[in-house]
């Protein structure tokens, strides 16, 4: 018999307290997606998010798995939300959000390497049409300098064999796949969700470990509710 693959959850969020009172702090798809697609692998303690937004990931790996987390954020109204929502869902002593660009905080790191890191980075690495709210487009749209930033970090972050997770958009699996390899970042695993099972791929998780070879396992399509 094959291998049995986790139906998707999407009321994996609900029992937390989260903050809404800003438009750009509201889950969407992608958040939950993530958060059920994460698998800390066993004897994980140390979990980086690079790109916290709201801090909803961060708070449900310390919550769920008891992790310490650090998230980095670099819009300051999202970190201040993510300290409220940590400390709303009584993860305050697990958590440590930082306000800076990701290059900064991989360049000012001081040794430490983590399990595990999670990432939701902008999911339009190809061209189209941008958003008359600026915020909004910076957390929508992502170029190659910063695709590589994203990378990089999670490279010169994760420990040996260390695990990554992350939300793409299937238009950019093949540049992130390449970005990724070069880094030695191997893939593992690869999901593809989607609004309509008719339709095709709106989002695509993907995770694997660092110093691996890649040897993808593309796991049973997820149709988002």
């Amino acid at each position: 018999m094959g291998k049995k693959f986790r139906d998707f959850d999407p009321y994996v969020l609900e029992a937390f307290d989260f903050d809404f009172s800003s438009k750009h702090a509201r889950i969407n798809h992608g958040t939950v997606l993530l958060s059920w697609f994460v698998e800390p692998p066993k004897g994980s303690r140390k979990a980086l998010e690079l790109g916290a937004g709201s801090g909803v990931i961060s708070i449900y790996l310390a919550k769920i798995f008891g992790l310490e987390v650090t998230g980095v954020e670099v819009d300051r109204e999202l970190h201040t939300v993510a300290t409220k929502n940590a400390s709303l869902n009584g993860v305050e002593n697990l958590t440590r959000f930082v306000n800076c660009d990701i290059d900064d905080y991989a360049a000012n790191n001081k040794g430490e390497v983590f399990d595990m890191v999670v990432s939701n980075p902008p999911h339009f690495l190809h061209s189209g049409v941008e958003s008359s709210d600026g915020k909004r487009n910076r957390a929508r749209r992502i170029d190659p300098e910063l695709a590589m930033i994203f990378a990089s970090a999670t490279s010169k972050l994760l420990k040996n064999r260390g695990a990554f997770f992350f939300l793409l958009h299937p238009r950019d699996l093949t540049k992130w796949v390449r970005l990724l390899e070069d880094l030695k970042l191997g893939i593992h695993k690869m999901r593809f969700a989607h609004g309509s099972m008719e339709g095709q791929a709106q989002l695509v998780l993907v995770s694997g470990r660092k110093s691996s070879s890649s040897e993808i396992v593309v796991e049973p399509p997820i149709r988002m509710r």
